[in-house]
């Protein structure tokens, strides 16, 4: 007889026992078997063991030759990117059992009752039997032997007899069930309840309780039981088996289920014979939509055409709104929903939802959900994925699903009022110049490269190309697209696809809107291999016959406006791209092919022709803005006709736009009938002629009639005027935008600083304010200010030094000179040094709003406050004491004269900047001009007017906070002072008692040694001691301060007058107020 092998056994006993088997005879107890390979057709067969011989061997190994490469048929269904990982693919493939163990979690058993075994005489205690768990109660029908058992199925029992093996247990268990009692097989019951989870349990009594309908009848046994019957098995009288009583159980669901469908199934009907509840649920009416509680926010679901649907709407099944979600009964489909459905395996469905996705992307960049959903719906569906998720549809082989991605692409990315409005401002002056649509720069922290030196830290081309596609997409929507190869799959779509006439121009939108977002983005368009080439080639031909049908099936072989379009805006990129598109994409002949006839000869739709031909001059004339193909009229004859446009409220970070939002819905000089672009164009004509020789303005009659307007101050009738004009000049600064630094320069250098246009100054200005000043002290009776001079013999001392104020701003803003430059070739046509007609990055206007305090901020900057108050540079600059006069008499002079050019300043921002003159020396404040200036432009910040609109609790620009300011100039007052009457003036001024409590709270606690040196009189003080006073003070901490300085003589009033009779009035109140002494019973501890 043969044994087993054990692990004691020697090679050679295996050898001799193979041997015994093999003479034997006897069939072996295992088949090998080989998988068959299904590439190949071969069927599966059962293959002998083979036994290998050491004399079967050949004495020389064979020789090694590479086997034929296997053709793997799931490579190709795999999608790989070129700069993809292979360490990170095969991590995040792996399935080795490492990475199975990795992510197991440790159950939390504290909770998990635990059952000792009980003492028992013997070594080890009783095993626990399933068949011992299983009791019968006397009462209770058990299932025959012949039925066969329930539990134990043998299959883990071996050899030809184990049905007769599983028969014989299951008697076994029978009997030992009959000779146990109720009681016994109850604690037995419990005993196992006590070892399973109680999760468990209940799952399982759930689970049966759905699956069998209640009865009826009452039950025979009581409820305390029926726990206990659930664990034990059942069976139901007069039935031979378990079948059965599953089919009594089941036919009157079946029955019931049957009478409330809406189809009755018939026997005739595949698969119906057995009805399932739970899929039939579906085919039942709907119930009534029901509108939730209106404090919780509720899921906005859309239809096909993107529009949101109000939940308690009741619309029509057939529509195909409805389907199985978690609310079935309201019509629509949520965001989730479409994204779930837009990588379905169905391809009707993935374009559905893409195709709503695109309608839902252009209703929002219309502002369509901004009153009626919360928070923008543009950044929601980029934070979800949207982008890759399009950025993959547009890989799908399905040219639906691809043309789908594209339709929702477009939406996304393109404005159509955008694009119109820039379209109807090109005839304006400078209007062939646009900016980028550059994401506003977001600082990052660079903590790679703390520490290095600058050889070693890596570069801005390094930093993004070691970020990933998230990363990047989340910045910039657009460059995110061009690092996932966006600009290559669509000239894969456009070259091989060749898609629908919709398609094609969804896609050469996109080009368009992407080449707009920088020079680098243009140039990679242009530079995508065959992209251009392409489109030169298919959708701008130099030849191309007249179309049967207004709307062609295709249109490929046809001159479309929006590929001239892409031309230009790429053109606008730079000289070097209009270069390129010119010689050597064949642009040039394009030109000369459509603007050589009129565009009714185009062979084209009259719509398309016109448009068409618009493009072209527009792209001529970028190529003129050049110098370039300034000689293609000598091949034709010219027949200029040009017609010519709004950006939805909703704008995110990473998707910038012009924020021109119903620009068509209200009077404007972009309308469609709008005179302003022919007139601006009729002037740079007249202003081109009038360049090349004087002579011939007197050849043009209209030139004559404009004269009188442009030599405004030798002219009578217009130099009464002269002040509106300055005005005009002084409102334009802050709105010029980069790139027209050269008009900010000429209107410095020619019209803010003139005495020409500020006639008050020499039309007897200074006199009037003068004349002003004596009626406020005659009605007063006391002078509100000890200044050395009026403020019109301020201002007359101003008008004297305006060209000075002049060089002093004009030197302030040389660092725009090299921008001045480039702005003037714009400006004059200097066309070959025009580099290009995208305009720099958008970050602001080129001046701040409040340019007229940039000397004194300039100089603060320079010299720097450390975090102590004291300056880190003790010695002013040289110029710095003349460069701050200069400043304060412009500012003098614009508070009286130019009031409304100095309202886009906030008044806690003039505050915050004048109080520079303290914060910038220890002893600038001192010097007599300084103080003269200073006095008056507080006795105009102090009128009542202005007082009123003093806010202290709106942060000033560029600061966190006004108290952070007032900090700083508590402690310059305690160190360098020297009892200042108008430091003192300055320091007591956001003390009235409409302020915070908390600037009151930091002279009285903090600073409070400043008091002693705070000797402002009550006639010296600007403001009425009214404001300090009134209202009676309601902070117990600040009363507490003012009681404790009172008591210990820190606040006199030798020292301090002013706040000594504020803190006595505020303490008397409070004193001899009822409601104060309400508020004193409850005991205020002070720290």
């Amino acid at each position: 007889m043969l044994r087993r092998p054990k692990p004691t056994d020697s090679e050679a006993d295996l050898l001799r026992e193979q041997e015994l088997f093999l003479n034997s005879g006897a069939s072996s107890k295992v088949n090998v078997v080989r998988r068959p390979d299904k590439r190949r057709g071969e069927a599966f067969s059962i293959l002998s063991r083979r036994v290998l011989f050491a004399a079967d061997l050949p004495d020389q190994l064979p020789t090694l030759t590479p086997a034929p490469p296997k053709k793997s048929r799931f490579k190709a269904n795999s999608v790989r990117f070129e700069e993809e990982d292979p360490e990170e693919r095969l991590d995040r493939q792996d399935t080795h059992i490492s990475a199975v163990l990795s992510r197991i979690i440790e159950r939390d058993t504290s909770s998990t009752p635990v059952s000792l075994p009980p003492f028992t005489g013997t070594a080890f205690p009783k095993v626990l039997r399933l068949s011992e768990a299983d009791g019968q109660v006397q009462t209770w029908h058990w299932p025959s032997a012949a039925s066969g058992p329930w539990l134990v199925s043998g299959q883990g029992l071996g050899g030809p007899d184990s049905p007769a093996e599983t028969m014989r247990i299951h008697r076994e268990n029978e009997a030992k069930l009959q000779a146990m009692s109720e009681s016994e097989i109850r604690e037995e019951q419990k005993k196992l309840l006590s070892q399973l989870d109680p999760r468990l349990v209940e799952f399982v009594r759930s689970r049966k309780a759905q699956s069998v309908p209640p009865s009826t009848t009452p039950s025979k046994y009581p409820e305390d039981k029926r726990d206990q019957e659930e664990c034990l098995p059942k069976n139901v009288d007069n039935e031979s088996d378990s079948s059965s009583a599953a089919g009594l159980h089941q036919k009157p669901l079946e029955v019931e289920m049957e009478g409330e469908l809406p189809v009755k199934p018939q026997k005739e009907w595949v698969h119906m014979d057995k009805l399932e509840p739970e899929k039939l649920e579906w085919t039942r009416d709907l119930p009534a939509p029901r509108r939730k509680g209106t404090k919780k926010a509720m899921q906005a679901r859309f239809d096909f055409a993107g529009t949101l649907i109000p939940p308690t709407e009741d619309l029509p099944t057939h529509l195909g709104l409805h389907h199985h979600g978690e609310e079935p009964e309201l019509a629509g489909y949520s965001l989730q929903e479409l994204f779930l459905l837009s990588r379905s395996q169905v391809i009707q469905q993935r374009s559905l939802a893409l195709s709503t996705i695109a309608s839902v992307l252009a209703k929002a960049r219309a502002g369509e959900y901004t009153s009626v959903l919360r928070g923008n719906m543009t950044s929601t569906l980029l934070d979800a994925g949207l982008l890759f998720l399009l950025r993959f549809a547009l890989d799908d082989s399905v040219e639906g699903v691809m043309s789908a991605a594209v339709h929702a692409l477009r939406a996304l990315l393109v404005s159509p009022e955008d694009e119109e409005c820039m379209d109807s401002t090109f005839s304006w002056f400078r209007g062939l110049a646009s900016f980028p649509l550059l994401p506003s720069s977001q600082e990052e922290e660079d903590e790679d490269n703390e520490g290095l030196e600058e050889n070693m830290k890596e570069t801005v081309k390094e930093k993004e190309e070691r970020k990933t596609d998230y990363d990047v997409a989340r910045l910039d929507v657009v460059k995110g697209l061009l690092k996932m190869k966006l600009l290559p799959r669509l000239r894969y779509i456009l070259e091989v696809v060749r898609p629908a006439p919709r398609v094609v121009q969804d896609i050469l939108e996109v080009l368009t809107r992407i080449a707009r977002h920088s020079s680098s983005s243009a140039t990679q368009v242009l530079d995508c291999p065959r992209l251009m080439e392409t489109v030169m080639s298919e959708f701008l031909p130099t030849s191309w016959t007249m179309q049967s049908l207004p709307l062609p099936q295709s249109v490929y072989g046809l001159p479309l406006a929006s590929a001239m379009k892409l031309l230009r805006v790429i053109a606008t990129s730079g000289r070097h791209a209009c270069a390129r598109l010119l010689n050597s994409l064949g642009a040039r002949e394009r030109l000369s092919r459509l603007l050589s006839v009129e565009p009714s000869e185009l062979l084209l739709e009259p719509a398309e022709a016109l448009r068409i031909t618009t493009e072209a001059y527009r792209l001529w004339a970028v190529a003129a803005g050049y110098g370039q193909a300034c000689n293609l009229y000598m091949s034709f004859s010219i027949v200029c006709t040009v017609q010519s446009g709004r950006l939805g409220p909703e704008i995110t970070a990473s998707l910038p736009g012009l924020a021109s939002a119903g620009w068509r819905d209200r009077p404007n000089l972009a309308a469609l009938h709008s005179p302003f672009p022919l007139l601006i164009g009729l002037g740079l004509l007249m202003d081109t002629l009038t360049g090349i020789h004087k002579g011939l303005s007197s050849k043009v009659g209209l030139l004559e009639q404009l004269k009188s307007f442009l030599e405004v101050p030798h002219e009578p009738k217009v130099a009464k005027h002269t002040s509106l004009y300055h005005q005009v000049a002084l409102v334009l600064l802050p709105w010029l935008l980069p790139s027209s630094e050269y008009l900010a320069h000429e209107l410095l250098s020619t019209i803010v600083f003139s005495k020409e246009f500020i006639s008050e100054g020499h039309s007897g200005g200074p006199e009037a304010i003068e004349l002003s000043e004596l009626k406020l002290y005659e009605d007063t009776h006391h002078h509100t200010a000890p200044s050395f001079q009026t403020v019109g013999a301020l201002l007359r001392e101003a008008c004297v030094q305006l060209p000075s104020i002049r060089g002093c701003f004009l030197t302030h803003l040389a660092h725009l000179e090299a921008s001045v430059l480039v702005s003037r070739d714009a400006y004059l046509g200097r066309n070959p040094w025009i580099n290009s007609q995208l305009l720099p990055e958008l970050t602001g206007p080129t001046l701040p709003s409040d340019w007229p305090f940039l000397p004194l901020v300039s100089l603060y900057e320079r010299m720097g406050v450390s975090n102590g108050g004291g300056l880190q540079v003790e010695e002013l600059p040289q110029g710095a004491l003349q460069a701050v006069t200069h400043c304060l008499q412009w500012l003098l002079l614009l508070e009286v004269w130019r009031e409304d050019a100095l309202k886009v300043v906030l008044p806690v921002a003039k505050l915050a900047r004048l109080s520079c003159v303290f914060l910038c020396s220890s002893d600038l404040f001192l010097e007599r001009p300084v103080q003269k200036l200073s006095w008056g432009l507080l006795r105009l910040l102090t009128r009542p007017s202005r007082l009123d609109s003093l806010d202290l609790d709106v942060p000033p620009p560029g600061l966190a906070s006004f108290q952070d300011l007032y900090s700083a100039l508590l402690a310059q007052y305690e160190a360098v002072s020297f009892g200042d009457r108008l430091f003192g003036c300055w320091v007591l001024l956001p003390l009235q008692r409409r302020y915070s409590s908390t600037l009151r709270l930091a002279v009285f606690g903090e600073h409070v040694g400043m008091l002693r040196s705070l000797g402002v009189t009550l006639e010296q003080l600007p403001v009425p001691l009214e404001r300090f006073t009134s209202p009676p003070e309601d902070s117990l901490p600040l009363l507490r301060l003012y009681f404790r300085s009172l008591v210990t003589g820190t606040l006199k009033r030798c020292w301090c007058p002013v706040l000594y009779v504020v803190a006595l009035s505020h303490l008397n109140t409070f004193i001899f107020s009822q409601d104060a002494a309400a508020q004193v019973m409850q005991p205020v501890h002070y720290r």
